[in-house]
């Protein structure tokens, strides 16, 4: 096979570091793979075949024009034309499309590309801004539902803009449906099941795949002392962990806060991820963002416990690297978060719900870590497994090009 895919980033961050991923894994049982990226690539030496879209002028005017529009993926058209090109070219057998909306691609250009070239296409759902008309997270706008109906009146956007985002939802839903080979992958049950009543619902194939970690990487540190050292971790305290790109109230930095005024003489709150504003406390402090994955494994596994209490997650990455280091988790009952922690692993709470969050982790820590620790472990080798999930994927491409054989029969 044949597989193109196309990202803002390679080889950084999640969606980077699941492109590479998957490259590897082709390039390793005897596919093509070929990625267009735009703001950022980590070059290795697996044999992917890396094209640039548009350079850096040319994103940070799309990331102007952004601004004073309002949404996403609307700029950028000259550099979208000259990418369809280059994939006449490369003639894939499939093209995986990942995240979009970073200030690089016209996405009605390359969506009617892809419908009038009859060429097969895999969406996958790192976020919602595929089936809504601007936002990444519906749940951040009150638990916006417009984006099942046509996306009028949009809180997200200031007033003079709404009837944009309006538009912007018509548009995706026509393109859709004129894509005859369109697939979507979500990367939990909730986005899939979300795909399946969106504008999505015109795809010839929804399914599901987890997304992955690295077990053999990702596994419980037997000396913790070092890390413990370093960032000045209290023997006394039990210590919970709280880890973000972005710290914000979206990603539950008010309930951390609640907690520690509540837990202020038991616990210790350390917060991994970018400052944007955390409020000083004895107990809580914000580390900040961490390139260096020793140090977060060392971090998850010295905890006697992990928090998410984000009131949106597409996945859950980072609750599933804490359970694959030992660590019990206790999360909101929402989003993709609902589908990770079973009840021998943690414990989930009512979406929201901050006294339920405060006293599931109040009962998490009256019992000892080692209750939890192989329970978690084998959950996420069973259910999260690295090698295992890309091969669904590749077992996905492969379901997608030999339905776009038998059609092209058929019509013979």
């Amino acid at each position: 096979m044949k597989i193109l895919q196309i990202n803002a980033v390679y080889g950084m961050g999640s969606t980077g570091s699941i492109v590479r991923d998957i490259s590897k894994t082709l390039i390793a049982q005897g596919h093509e793979s070929y990625v267009m990226w735009a703001t950022g690539c980590r070059k290795d030496d697996s044999g992917v075949k890396l094209i640039r879209i548009g350079n850096t002028l040319d994103h940070k005017l799309h990331a102007l024009l952004r601004r004073l529009h309002g949404s996403h993926g609307l700029h950028s058209k000259a550099a979208t034309k000259k990418a369809c090109r280059q994939i006449l070219q490369i003639k894939p057998d499939v093209v995986h499309l990942h995240n979009l909306h970073s200030n690089y691609i016209h996405l009605p250009t390359l969506l009617d590309f892809f419908g009038k070239h009859n060429i097969p296409t895999l969406l996958t759902l790192h976020d919602c801004w595929f089936f809504t008309g601007c936002c990444t997270y519906y749940q951040n706008e009150n638990n916006c539902q417009n984006w099942l109906h046509g996306c009028e009146d949009c809180p997200a956007m200031r007033k003079g803009l709404r009837g944009s985002v309006k538009e912007v939802f018509r548009q995706r839903r026509a393109l859709y449906g004129a894509m005859k080979h369109l697939a979507v992958h979500g990367v939990s049950q909730w986005t899939t099941d979300a795909a399946k009543i969106s504008v999505l619902q015109s795809a010839s194939n929804i399914e599901c795949i987890y997304n992955w970690i690295d077990t053999e990487r990702f596994q419980p540190s037997a000396d913790t002392k070092e890390i413990k050292e370093k960032f000045g971790i209290s023997k006394e305290r039990k210590l919970i962990l709280g880890v973000a790109q972005v710290w914000s109230n979206n990603k539950g930095l008010d309930s951390f806060v609640e907690m520690a005024d509540q837990l202020a003489q038991e616990v210790q709150i350390i917060l991994v991820g970018e400052n944007h504003g955390v409020p000083e406390r004895e107990n809580l402090r914000c580390i900040g963002y961490t390139a260096n994955v020793e140090e977060l494994i060392g971090l998850y596994s010295a905890a006697d416990i992990f928090v998410n209490p984000s009131s949106a997650e597409t996945f859950g990455l980072v609750t599933v690297e804490a359970m694959a280091c030992g660590t019990p988790v206790v999360a909101y009952d929402n989003s993709g978060s609902a589908e990770l922690v079973p009840a021998q692993c943690g414990i989930l709470v009512a979406d929201g719900n901050k006294a339920a969050l405060l006293q599931a982790v109040r009962t998490i820590l009256k019992q000892e870590k080692s209750v939890f620790a192989s329970a978690c472990r084998e959950h996420v080798c069973q259910n999260f497994e690295k090698n295992k999930q890309l091969q669904k994927v590749l077992q996905y491409y492969e379901k997608i090009a030999a339905s776009v054989e038998a059609d092209a029969l058929k019509e013979k």
